[in-house]
């Protein structure tokens, strides 16, 4: 009608016939009525679909909010089972996805998959993954303690290269001496730590002793016999419970021999007591000597020499 209404022509001086006039306002009109009508169209679709929203919340008979689907589904359904005079649902077996649909509604759980595996895919159950976390906790346990017993054996290594390396090398008047005696001791800790023996690396000092007696009997070609001129003790005590304790020595007499005397070293849990027999002779406790008792990182170091006495007729 608009198109119409423009290609009107006109007449006289630029004015239009009174027929353009009564067209336009017609066009205006149907124009308005058009857009009302669609408008009321748009409003009553959307009271219809809030008021059957409200009917099925409710649980009010009237018509579904969506009538095909639930057709479909209601169709299906018919179609998968079969009641019989009892209520009892039959389902048929002829259709597995119909048959898992059915024990997922029953059972309240989501069945196995069957047909979505492949044949040769890899099926992880229960047990089989706790099998396998086992062994793998199994396999870090050994590597943990592999790592640990060598980080011990590293450790005692470097402790021992330590205090070797403070006893310096050995000359020609001193001989190993690590012969150490055993002991009936019981421990108060025994029953919360099990004793062990302690490493230790000792050394005996020997030489010749130029007295006057030896000055007039011997002489550098035929030289009097070594004695024992000392001891150097070193005990490895690196994992003591307490760190803060300091290990003890004490003397006591051989009562199988009066010239020897049991020296026994003590540090506490876990160590036991260890002894060894040395000379019954008297020490010398002077620096001047060399004398040492002392503990610093794990070594306990009792290093003496005997008093020498001067010959007299």
């Amino acid at each position: 009608m608009m198109a119409s209404y423009r290609k009107l022509p006109c007449t006289g001086r630029g004015s239009y016939d009174l027929s353009g006039e009564i067209l336009k306002k017609q066009a205006h009109v149907a124009i308005s009525r058009t857009r009302l009508q669609e408008r009321h169209q748009q409003i009553t679709k959307k009271k219809d679909f809030v008021a059957r929203s409200k009917a099925a919340l409710e649980g009010k008979k009237g018509k579904e909010l969506f009538p095909s689907t639930f057709n479909n589904k209601k169709k299906k359904k018919e179609e998968k089972e079969e009641t019989s005079g009892s209520g009892i649902v039959i389902v048929k077996k002829d259709n597995p996805v119909d048959q898992c649909e059915q024990e997922y509604e029953d059972m309240c759980y989501t069945p196995i998959r069957h047909d979505t595996i492949e044949t040769d895919a890899l099926i992880y159950t229960e047990s089989k993954i706790s099998r396998e976390i086992e062994e793998m906790r199994a396999q870090i346990a050994v590597i943990k303690k592999s790592s640990k017993e060598k980080t011990e054996q590293e450790r005692d290594l470097n402790v021992e290269e330590r205090g070797l390396a403070l006893m310096g090398d050995a000359t020609e008047d001193e001989e190993l001496f690590n012969c150490d005696i055993q002991l009936d001791t019981t421990y108060s800790w025994a029953d919360k730590y099990k004793p062990r023996k302690p490493r230790f690396y000792n050394r005996v000092h020997t030489g010749y002793e130029w007295n006057k007696y030896n000055q007039t009997h011997y002489d550098q070609d035929n030289p009097p016999p070594k004695i024992v001129q000392g001891y150097k003790f070193n005990i490895f005590y690196q994992d003591l419970i307490d760190p803060t304790s300091t290990p003890t020595y004490k003397l006591k007499k051989c009562p199988e021999d009066k010239d020897f005397k049991i020296l026994t070293i003590s540090a506490g849990p876990p160590y036991e007591d260890i002894a060894f027999k040395v000379l019954n002779r008297e020490w010398e406790y002077s620096n001047r000597y060399s004398f040492k008792s002392q503990y610093s990182q794990g070594i306990f170091q009792l290093w003496f020499q005997f008093k020498r006495y001067r010959y007299r007729r």
